[in-house]
Protein backbone atom coordinates (compact mmCIF):
# COMPACT_ATOMS: atom_id res chain seq x y z
CA UNK A 1 0.00 0.00 0.00
CA UNK A 2 1.01 3.09 -1.29
CA UNK A 3 -0.74 5.55 1.17
CA UNK A 4 -0.22 6.88 4.87
CA UNK A 5 -2.62 5.14 7.35
CA UNK A 6 -3.10 7.39 9.90
CA UNK A 7 -2.04 6.20 13.67
CA UNK A 8 -4.33 6.83 16.32
CA UNK A 9 -3.02 6.83 20.31
CA UNK A 10 -6.69 7.97 21.84
CA UNK A 11 -8.49 10.69 19.11
CA UNK A 12 -9.24 9.67 15.81
CA UNK A 13 -8.18 12.47 13.13
CA UNK A 14 -11.05 12.75 10.85
CA UNK A 15 -9.01 14.44 8.17
CA UNK A 16 -6.38 11.68 7.77
CA UNK A 17 -8.64 8.58 8.41
CA UNK A 18 -11.38 9.84 5.65
CA UNK A 19 -8.07 10.89 3.31
CA UNK A 20 -6.80 7.29 3.78
CA UNK A 21 -9.89 5.77 3.44
CA UNK A 22 -10.46 7.10 0.05
CA UNK A 23 -6.36 6.89 -1.02
CA UNK A 24 -6.67 3.01 -0.65
CA UNK A 25 -8.81 2.35 -2.84
CA UNK A 26 -8.02 5.30 -5.45
CA UNK A 27 -4.27 3.93 -5.54
CA UNK A 28 -5.74 0.74 -5.31
CA UNK A 29 -8.58 0.37 -7.66
CA UNK A 30 -7.29 -2.72 -10.06
CA UNK A 31 -6.97 -4.68 -6.85
CA UNK A 32 -10.23 -4.02 -5.27
CA UNK A 33 -11.83 -4.91 -9.41
CA UNK A 34 -10.17 -8.16 -8.78
CA UNK A 35 -11.24 -8.97 -5.55
CA UNK A 36 -14.98 -7.61 -6.44
CA UNK A 37 -15.52 -8.80 -9.91
CA UNK A 38 -16.79 -12.29 -8.83
CA UNK A 39 -19.22 -11.29 -6.14
CA UNK A 40 -20.42 -8.13 -8.19
CA UNK A 41 -20.94 -10.64 -11.09
CA UNK A 42 -22.79 -13.18 -9.41
CA UNK A 43 -25.22 -10.82 -7.71
CA UNK A 44 -26.13 -9.07 -11.36
CA UNK A 45 -26.73 -12.44 -13.09
CA UNK A 46 -29.22 -13.58 -9.85
CA UNK A 47 -31.04 -9.79 -10.54
CA UNK A 48 -30.81 -10.77 -14.26
CA UNK A 49 -32.45 -14.20 -13.99
CA UNK A 50 -35.07 -12.84 -11.02
CA UNK A 51 -36.16 -9.74 -13.52
CA UNK A 52 -36.68 -12.26 -16.51
CA UNK A 53 -38.46 -14.37 -14.51
CA UNK A 54 -40.69 -11.74 -13.27
CA UNK A 55 -41.71 -10.52 -17.05
CA UNK A 56 -39.18 -7.03 -16.58
CA UNK A 57 -42.13 -4.84 -15.09
CA UNK A 58 -42.73 -4.42 -11.56
CA UNK A 59 -43.11 -8.20 -10.22
CA UNK A 60 -39.64 -8.17 -12.47
CA UNK A 61 -38.26 -5.34 -10.79
CA UNK A 62 -39.33 -6.62 -6.78
CA UNK A 63 -38.16 -9.49 -7.46
CA UNK A 64 -34.80 -8.35 -8.67
CA UNK A 65 -34.64 -6.04 -5.40
CA UNK A 66 -35.37 -8.70 -3.52
CA UNK A 67 -32.55 -11.17 -4.80
CA UNK A 68 -30.42 -7.82 -4.57
CA UNK A 69 -31.15 -7.64 -0.93
CA UNK A 70 -30.48 -11.38 0.23
CA UNK A 71 -27.57 -12.02 -2.61
CA UNK A 72 -25.77 -8.62 -0.92
CA UNK A 73 -25.47 -10.24 2.32
CA UNK A 74 -23.92 -12.95 1.28
CA UNK A 75 -21.86 -11.65 -1.82
CA UNK A 76 -21.70 -8.17 -0.92
CA UNK A 77 -19.97 -8.88 2.39
CA UNK A 78 -18.06 -11.60 0.73
CA UNK A 79 -16.08 -8.35 -0.78
CA UNK A 80 -16.10 -6.49 1.98
CA UNK A 81 -14.15 -8.97 4.13
CA UNK A 82 -11.68 -9.39 1.09
CA UNK A 83 -11.06 -6.09 1.33
CA UNK A 84 -10.31 -6.02 5.25
CA UNK A 85 -8.13 -8.87 4.93
CA UNK A 86 -6.36 -6.73 2.11
CA UNK A 87 -5.79 -3.65 4.44
CA UNK A 88 -4.75 -5.32 7.04
CA UNK A 89 -3.43 -8.50 6.06
CA UNK A 90 -1.69 -7.28 2.82
CA UNK A 91 -3.94 -10.36 1.27
CA UNK A 92 -4.87 -10.49 -2.43
CA UNK A 93 -6.97 -12.15 -4.02
CA UNK A 94 -8.17 -15.69 -2.35
CA UNK A 95 -8.57 -19.26 -4.47
CA UNK A 96 -12.12 -19.57 -3.10
CA UNK A 97 -15.18 -17.54 -3.14
CA UNK A 98 -15.70 -17.09 0.59
CA UNK A 99 -12.29 -16.14 2.22
CA UNK A 100 -11.69 -16.77 5.71
CA UNK A 101 -13.16 -14.61 8.75
CA UNK A 102 -16.54 -14.59 6.31
CA UNK A 103 -18.42 -16.79 8.49
CA UNK A 104 -17.35 -13.93 11.21
CA UNK A 105 -18.23 -10.93 9.43
CA UNK A 106 -22.04 -12.69 9.14
CA UNK A 107 -22.84 -13.28 12.35
CA UNK A 108 -21.30 -9.74 13.26
CA UNK A 109 -23.89 -8.36 11.05
CA UNK A 110 -26.87 -10.14 12.21
CA UNK A 111 -25.79 -9.31 15.44
CA UNK A 112 -25.87 -6.17 15.07
CA UNK A 113 -29.06 -6.43 12.76
CA UNK A 114 -30.93 -8.03 15.36
CA UNK A 115 -30.40 -5.35 18.16
CA UNK A 116 -31.57 -2.82 16.26
CA UNK A 117 -34.89 -4.63 14.46
CA UNK A 118 -35.95 -7.15 17.68
CA UNK A 119 -36.14 -3.88 20.05
CA UNK A 120 -37.21 -1.43 17.32
CA UNK A 121 -39.83 -4.34 16.35
CA UNK A 122 -41.45 -4.38 20.01
CA UNK A 123 -41.10 -1.03 20.30
CA UNK A 124 -43.31 0.07 17.34
CA UNK A 125 -45.72 -2.38 18.08
CA UNK A 126 -46.74 -1.01 21.44
CA UNK A 127 -46.03 2.43 20.83
CA UNK A 128 -45.13 3.15 16.68
CA UNK A 129 -44.03 6.42 17.28
CA UNK A 130 -41.32 5.71 20.01
CA UNK A 131 -40.35 2.71 17.65
CA UNK A 132 -39.55 4.93 14.94
CA UNK A 133 -37.37 7.17 16.48
CA UNK A 134 -35.60 4.15 18.92
CA UNK A 135 -35.34 2.11 15.23
CA UNK A 136 -33.27 5.60 14.08
CA UNK A 137 -31.27 6.03 17.30
CA UNK A 138 -30.00 2.59 17.79
CA UNK A 139 -29.18 2.73 13.78
CA UNK A 140 -26.71 5.23 14.63
CA UNK A 141 -25.64 4.14 17.26
CA UNK A 142 -24.35 1.00 15.49
CA UNK A 143 -21.82 3.02 14.11
CA UNK A 144 -19.94 2.59 18.03
CA UNK A 145 -19.93 -0.81 17.26
CA UNK A 146 -18.72 -1.36 13.60
CA UNK A 147 -15.38 -1.78 14.33
CA UNK A 148 -16.67 -5.62 15.03
CA UNK A 149 -16.28 -6.02 11.21
CA UNK A 150 -12.73 -5.79 10.94
CA UNK A 151 -11.74 -8.00 13.94
CA UNK A 152 -14.38 -10.53 12.98
CA UNK A 153 -12.85 -10.41 9.18
CA UNK A 154 -9.25 -11.31 10.28
CA UNK A 155 -10.67 -13.96 12.40
CA UNK A 156 -10.29 -11.74 16.05
CA UNK A 157 -13.57 -11.63 16.66
CA UNK A 158 -14.76 -9.58 19.15
CA UNK A 159 -18.15 -9.21 21.32
CA UNK A 160 -20.45 -5.62 20.87
CA UNK A 161 -19.29 -5.00 24.19
CA UNK A 162 -15.73 -5.09 23.29
CA UNK A 163 -16.59 -3.02 20.48
CA UNK A 164 -18.38 -0.59 21.93
CA UNK A 165 -15.65 0.02 24.55
CA UNK A 166 -12.56 -0.13 21.69
CA UNK A 167 -14.15 3.10 20.11
CA UNK A 168 -14.76 5.28 23.76
CA UNK A 169 -13.89 8.56 23.56
CA UNK A 170 -13.99 8.00 19.55
CA UNK A 171 -17.77 8.03 18.97
CA UNK A 172 -18.50 11.52 17.33
CA UNK A 173 -15.24 11.63 15.28
CA UNK A 174 -16.01 7.63 14.03
CA UNK A 175 -19.55 8.50 12.84
CA UNK A 176 -18.24 11.95 11.40
CA UNK A 177 -15.58 9.77 9.56
CA UNK A 178 -18.31 7.14 8.37
CA UNK A 179 -20.62 10.00 7.38
CA UNK A 180 -17.94 11.74 5.19
CA UNK A 181 -17.03 8.25 3.47
CA UNK A 182 -20.80 7.12 2.88
CA UNK A 183 -22.92 10.68 1.83
CA UNK A 184 -21.07 11.13 -1.41
CA UNK A 185 -21.40 7.34 -2.37
CA UNK A 186 -25.53 7.64 -1.48
CA UNK A 187 -25.82 11.38 -3.03
CA UNK A 188 -24.48 9.46 -6.60
CA UNK A 189 -26.37 6.45 -6.23
CA UNK A 190 -29.60 8.57 -5.75
CA UNK A 191 -29.36 10.44 -8.76
CA UNK A 192 -28.62 7.14 -10.31
CA UNK A 193 -31.67 5.62 -9.20
CA UNK A 194 -33.82 8.88 -9.75
CA UNK A 195 -32.87 8.38 -13.53
CA UNK A 196 -33.06 5.05 -14.09
CA UNK A 197 -36.22 4.77 -12.21
CA UNK A 198 -38.43 6.33 -15.42
CA UNK A 199 -36.76 4.03 -18.17
CA UNK A 200 -37.79 0.91 -19.73
CA UNK A 201 -36.60 -1.99 -17.69
CA UNK A 202 -33.64 -2.90 -19.69
CA UNK A 203 -32.53 0.86 -19.11
CA UNK A 204 -33.06 0.26 -15.95
CA UNK A 205 -31.60 -2.24 -15.02
CA UNK A 206 -28.37 -0.68 -16.56
CA UNK A 207 -28.58 1.81 -14.17
CA UNK A 208 -29.30 -0.65 -11.34
CA UNK A 209 -26.00 -2.19 -11.96
CA UNK A 210 -24.11 1.00 -12.20
CA UNK A 211 -25.95 1.92 -8.63
CA UNK A 212 -24.67 -1.55 -7.86
CA UNK A 213 -20.92 -0.44 -8.74
CA UNK A 214 -20.85 2.47 -6.75
CA UNK A 215 -22.43 0.55 -3.58
CA UNK A 216 -19.21 -1.44 -4.08
CA UNK A 217 -17.02 1.83 -3.98
CA UNK A 218 -18.67 2.94 -1.20
CA UNK A 219 -18.22 -0.40 0.68
CA UNK A 220 -13.97 -0.68 -0.10
CA UNK A 221 -14.21 2.87 1.38
CA UNK A 222 -15.68 2.35 4.30
CA UNK A 223 -14.19 -0.91 5.21
CA UNK A 224 -10.87 0.99 4.16
CA UNK A 225 -11.88 3.47 6.96
CA UNK A 226 -12.95 1.08 9.59
CA UNK A 227 -9.68 -1.20 9.27
CA UNK A 228 -7.42 1.40 9.71
CA UNK A 229 -9.08 2.52 12.81
CA UNK A 230 -8.98 -0.98 14.09
CA UNK A 231 -5.21 -0.96 13.74
CA UNK A 232 -4.96 2.17 15.17
CA UNK A 233 -7.20 1.46 18.15
CA UNK A 234 -6.16 -1.83 18.83
CA UNK A 235 -2.45 -2.30 17.79
CA UNK A 236 -2.13 -5.51 20.46
CA UNK A 237 -4.30 -7.58 18.10
CA UNK A 238 -3.12 -10.16 15.53
CA UNK A 239 -3.72 -7.92 12.40
CA UNK A 240 -1.66 -5.64 13.91
CA UNK A 241 1.22 -8.13 14.18
CA UNK A 242 0.58 -9.43 10.99
CA UNK A 243 0.77 -6.00 9.24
Amino acid sequence: MSYAAPAYERKIDIGASVRAAYGAVTENGRLAVELAWLPFAVLVVAEVIALVLGGGGLLGRALAGLVRAGGFLVFGTIFAVRWHRYMLLGEGVSAGLFPPGWGSFLLAGIKIGLAIFVPTFILTLVVPPIGALAGIALALASARVSLIFPAAAVEHPISLREAWDLIAGNYLRLFACILLCVIPFGIVHAIIGAIGGGLPWVMWFVFEVIGLAVTFAGMAVVASLLSDIYRGLAPANPAQRAA
